[in-house]
């Protein structure tokens, strides 16, 4: 437990946590003080849909899926969450149920900080402070929204194209051949992302490879052309 502990104390996820969300060291040592940490094999359940918000959750290692199970039993894959990311965050007014569930994409390590510790935190902000915090949340959900946007006007293709362009600007790393993408990615994952069946995804991979877009093997997609990935995921 002391070793897993010790995984809270890397410098890389605690300077992440702070850039990404606009906090200064001193705030997010405060946010994982409290914090007790989780192991989930890939594809275990991290919250389950319609369960109460007791608690706050950041990604330590791994990666983390976000989707919705709609009545008509279609999975839509929301998005993907990496080290650093902080997701489920407790309602402060009143209990609502999640609309969405969590699981783990990747073998994750989690962090949950009790919901009364992430009410206390947050008030002991300065005004400065939680501006910028909420400011972070906030441009989270802008483009979460404007992806949604942009798919109502996109075909197969397009939405296919903007997935892959958000998910190098969030996972991809540089090498020679392009922006490369190391998650353990399926067609069926992609058709959850954009909506269609894995068939048909299957077939528009092939396309943007045909054209030489993209590379996509087992456990990697490179993006060799994204300027020409933009092109596809900008609505005419």
């Amino acid at each position: 437990m002391s070793q897993l502990r010790n995984s809270l104390a890397d410098p890389r996820l605690r300077q992440r946590i702070a850039s990404e969300w606009g906090l200064e060291p001193a705030a997010v040592d405060a946010l994982l003080a409290p914090a007790t940490l989780r192991q989930f094999s890939r594809g275990a359940a991290i919250i389950p849909q319609g369960t109460a918000r007791s608690s706050l959750f950041i990604v330590v290692d791994g990666e983390v899926s976000l989707s919705v199970l709609l009545p008509n039993g279609q999975r839509i894959l929301c998005a993907l969450y990496h080290p650093g990311a902080l997701f489920g965050f407790p309602l402060t007014d009143v209990e609502r149920p999640r609309w969405s569930a969590a699981e783990a994409f990747t073998n994750a390590t989690i962090a949950l900080v009790p919901r009364r510790d992430f009410e206390r935190i947050a008030a002991g902000l300065s005004a400065g402070a939680l501006m910028r915090f909420f400011n972070k949340v906030l441009e989270r959900q802008a483009r979460f929204g404007m992806r949604l946007a942009h798919c109502v006007a996109l075909d197969l293709r397009g939405r296919l194209a903007l997935t892959l362009v958000d998910l190098g600007n969030t996972f991809g790393a540089r090498d020679s051949n392009g922006l490369r993408i190391d998650l353990p990615l399926t067609h069926e994952n992609l058709a959850e992302m954009v909506g269609a069946s894995r068939e048909r995804v299957s077939k528009a991979m092939a396309s943007l490879m045909i054209d030489e877009l993209i590379d996509y093997r087992r456990g990697s997609i490179t993006l060799h052309n994204l300027d020409g990935l933009r092109e596809a995921a900008t609505p005419k």
